[in-house]
């Protein structure tokens, strides 16, 4: 376990990163009083104070914790992809602590647990109270599941939860457009913070206590699509393939996953557990959220009107390009 830090932290909040940089999900999206997902390396970590120092310290687990730690307010956790092993505690405006930086961490899926004790705003907050605290454990996990409330604090609130935005950004993240950087630069270094060499695939697993209905057939998701088929009564295949009818003017080709998935539901009287079977360790915090929408049952998917809107700008750059270069190939000037 580190020691004790001092962690500046502002707006309330500390990100938990193990990919420097890496882009997500806004807060206020997925998450609960202390801790919402931000994307498969982030988390973010909600304070009391709103710009100061708290205490900060993070412990590696050898295991699963067996009993839930005592004299804490809060305390949450959430699935990460640590693709590196290497893990940092950030104040949002880029307050660090040294030991707080590019911690060793299991490499793969890891389960961050945040502790949260004596979270009080700085307006409320006397020279006689203790210190705000937050303790991290991590340890390594085969599965990625939803994040979890384990205690609630009683002075927190509740965050109304957005599963259909959340399910959009992570289909988008899943298909990205290709660089624009221009060809005559270098190509970026590849980096070594997002390298997956020798790591195994994993499985997604939700809860539902109610019976749900898979969406069989296939689900749009601009130029590929993923087809869903059924193998028995409780066994889909999860494949992903090019659209018969791409919508950009230079379509996506290259699949997010070339090797079809298993995708299982059982039930139980506590109700039903979907489990995807074998995916990419980098593609599970995405696909966790894709079902986590999808299990709703409303039946839409809500990354299809953001990828027609980008396809229709994409179209009309294309037209106005080409015009530009048949008018100079004409020899006009306008």
């Amino acid at each position: 376990m580190t020691d004790w830090a001092r962690l500046h932290v502002s707006y309330s909040q500390y990100e938990v990163t193990t990919v420097p940089g890496a882009t997500g999900m806004t807060i206020y999206t997925v998450g609960d009083d202390l801790l919402h997902v931000v994307g498969p390396n982030q988390v973010t970590g909600f304070c009391g104070i709103h710009t100061g120092s708290i205490e900060a310290r993070l412990r590696v687990l050898s295991a699963p914790p067996t009993n839930v730690d005592a004299g804490w307010d809060a305390i949450s956790e959430a699935t990460l992809w640590s693709p590196s092993g290497r893990l940092s505690v950030i104040g949002l405006m880029g307050g660090v602590a040294d030991t707080l930086v590019d911690i060793a961490v299991p490499r793969g899926l890891i389960r961050i647990r945040v502790h949260a004790r004596h979270r009080l705003h700085e307006t409320v907050r006397t020279d006689d109270d203790p210190p705000e605290q937050h303790e991290l454990h991590v340890w390594a996990v085969s599965e990625q599941t939803p994040y979890r409330t384990v205690l609630a604090d009683p002075m927190g609130r509740g965050w109304e939860q957005k599963p259909a935005k959340a399910a959009e950004w992570a289909m988008l993240s899943l298909v990205p457009r290709p660089s624009t950087r221009p060809a005559i630069l270098p190509p970026l270094p590849p980096d070594p913070y997002e390298d997956d060499t020798g790591l195994a695939r994993v499985t997604v697993v939700r809860h539902r206590p109610a019976p749900v209905d898979l969406p069989v057939g296939v689900l749009p998701v601009g130029d590929l699509e993923v087809r869903l088929e059924r193998v028995d009564t409780e066994t889909l295949r999860w494949s992903w393939a090019t659209a018969d009818t791409p919508i950009f003017p230079d379509p996506l080709t290259t699949l997010p996953d070339d090797e079809p998935t298993t995708v299982r539901l059982t039930t139980r009287p506590d109700g039903v557990t979907l489990r995807h079977e074998g995916v990419r360790g980098r593609h599970a915090v995405a696909l966790g959220l894709v079902w986590d929408h999808l299990l709703d049952g409303t039946g839409t998917c809500p990354w299809v009107g953001t990828l027609r809107g980008q396809a229709a700008d994409a179209t009309a750059r294309a037209e106005k390009y080409r015009r530009l270069r048949a008018n100079q190939e004409a020899g006009g000037s306008h």
